[in-house]
């Protein structure tokens, strides 16, 4: 199935999905406690805030699969307490005014304990002062950007690595290959790419790793070469791209294309260079690979290809999808199934077994995760696999 039927596919299956659990989950709002969550008896709710429909709708759901996936087994060991657990999805498409509106309407809605999403720091952090007010938890699991949790308040939490702790990991990494200088480009985006680019230029400056150029580019773009012609002729020892997938793709193709050998760095979303040839050899640094030959891990990746056998990988987005779930789970165990008693439960829990950090405890002075560590990847052959 080609990435784009997969995507058509997917937004049509995320829309139907998401109209019958709605439906069924209007049908519950009897168990809701008047001080906002479950009753001692009734199902327990969580909300997710995401684009089910719109440019972004693969990532929604490829959480949705996962959370799916993560539900099903946790009411198979008995839920919390006796009690299952269901999820309430609103389609935000990621956009920062629908993120508004469905932040009021999970507010407003007393069943709800807990609100996963959204997709990007973007959408999230405008929701963020509604959620606040309501005493609703957001937990941005997949939300890189510092200021989700730096400008938030106790009810903003996430395990997404941040943008400036990935970048001056880069910088280290390539450092430390023996690499003395680099051509850059970056995503010329204010709330993601620019501050990514910032991160990476003052840990490169630290470090002495010289920048022969940089330039912004748009993901937007089908030809890069005018900016990597003027990088490449600095004849920098290796080339980072500080940007997405399905742009490192294009780039990586068209450097290849004028003639450029070095390493290349960069990309985020692994399963977007999939069929790029030019790809071979590119290194990332991971948060999670379905190679990783961990227990826990391959426990996932084995349950998620039975329950999803159409699915030829699986990536970041499904475990950090199926690892907050069980967060959320686990926090909900220790401080009860209301709003203020999952803000008690983030605040005390610890160890919680994870298929991207092996274990997750949080760092409560930021709300996210302690000491988080990124592996090394290099596609080879199609595959990413460990490098060191």
């Amino acid at each position: 199935m080609t990435s784009t039927t997969r995507r058509t596919l997917l937004a049509v299956t995320a829309t139907l999905s998401a109209t019958a659990v709605l439906g069924a989950c209007s049908l519950n709002d009897a168990d809701a406690s008047p001080t906002g969550g479950s009753s001692k008896s009734g199902t327990v709710y969580f909300g997710v805030s995401a684009a089910i429909t719109g440019q972004y709708a693969q990532y929604g759901e490829q959480f949705k699969e996962a959370f799916d996936l993560a539900a099903e087994q946790v009411n198979a060991a008995g839920g919390i307490d006796g009690r299952q657990v269901a999820l309430k999805y609103e389609d935000s498409q990621s956009d920062p005014k629908q993120s508004v509106a469905v932040a009021q309407k999970f507010v407003g809605d007393k069943s709800v304990v807990l609100v996963f999403g959204d997709y990007s720091s973007a959408a999230s952090i405008p929701a963020s002062p509604i959620y606040t007010a309501g005493k609703l938890l957001q937990y941005g699991f997949n939300n890189s950007n510092p200021a989700f949790t730096e400008k938030g308040s106790e009810y903003q939490w996430s395990t997404s690595i941040t943008t400036s702790a990935s970048y001056e990991w880069t910088a280290d990494y390539v450092k430390k290959q023996g690499v003395d200088s680099v051509g850059v480009t970056y995503l010329n985006t204010a709330d993601w790419g620019i501050p990514a680019y910032a991160a990476f230029k003052a840990e490169a400056a630290k470090i002495g790793l010289e920048i022969t150029h940089a330039e912004g580019v748009l993901d937007t773009s089908d030809d890069y070469r005018p900016s990597l012609t003027k990088a490449v002729a600095g004849k920098p020892d290796a080339f980072v791209h500080i940007g997405y997938g399905p742009d490192a793709a294009k780039l990586v193709t068209q450097l290849r294309s004028i003639g450029y050998e070095g390493t290349f760095y960069g990309g985020q979303d692994e399963e977007s260079f999939d069929g790029t040839p030019a790809a071979e050899g590119s290194i990332i640094g991971s948060e999670f690979l379905e190679t990783n030959p961990d227990p826990k891990v391959q426990a996932f990746v084995k349950a998620f290809k039975e329950k999803y056998p159409n699915e030829k990988n699986v990536t970041g987005f499904e475990a950090g999808a199926y690892d907050a779930f069980n967060v959320a789970v686990a926090a909900a165990k220790l401080g009860g199934t209301t709003r203020e008693g999952l803000l008690k439960g983030f605040q005390q829990v610890k160890d919680v077994p994870s298929v991207v950090y092996g274990s997750i405890t949080f760092d409560q002075a930021t709300r996210r995760v302690a000491s988080p560590q990124l592996t090394p990847a290099i596609l080879q052959g199609g595959a990413w696999v460990a490098r060191d």
